[in-house]
């Protein structure tokens, strides 16, 4: 809470791990890959945890557990809050297109920055896709039967000039 007060939100840790000192290198640099990996416990959220229910759901919380290395992801988890950052929140989008075979803006992911809001985002777009093709087969068919029927006009027309210029010579006869 003290560093909330002084930092803004994206540059709050989002693990905490306690040391006796820091690792130095020879030269008297902190040594970063000596440095102990944190817990990949679940951090301490204002939000209960609450297991992903659907399996879009599952998917999208498996993704995060992954990239962002923290176990039991919940469906109303903060990406943000468990540590996540612009660079992983790419990596995420990345293995999302890639999962779900689907290209959507990578700003849908600061707007839905919870497994439930992107699940419940995936599922809008699913149904908007369905109901788009649905759509754009009804207007190829009235696409296709306009079209024949402008071509049994235009066969019409052919038809009765036909008849009408036999009809003219026969008269000449």
């Amino acid at each position: 809470s003290f560093l909330e007060s002084k930092l803004p939100h994206y540059m709050l840790p989002s693990a905490f791990v306690c040391l006796e000192a820091l690792p130095l290198t020879p030269n008297g640099k902190v040594d970063r890959k000596a440095l102990p990996v944190p817990d990949t416990v679940r951090p301490e959220l204002e939000v209960v945890y609450q297991p992903p229910q659907t399996e879009r759901e599952k998917t999208i919380a498996d993704i995060w557990q992954e990239v962002l290395n923290v176990e039991n992801v919940g469906i109303h988890d903060n990406f943000f809050e468990l540590g996540g950052h612009s660079l992983l929140l790419v990596q995420v989008h990345s293995k999302l297109q890639k999962t779900f075979e689907r290209d959507f803006p990578l700003v849908e992911m600061f707007q839905y920055p919870t497994v439930s809001y992107l699940a419940t985002y995936f599922n809008q777009e699913s149904s908007e896709e369905i109901s788009f093709i649905h759509h754009s087969r009804n207007s190829e068919s009235t696409t296709a039967s306009l079209q024949r029927r402008k071509q049994a006009r235009k066969e019409h027309r052919t038809a009765t000039k036909e008849k009408e210029v036999s009809s003219q010579e026969g008269n000449k006869i």
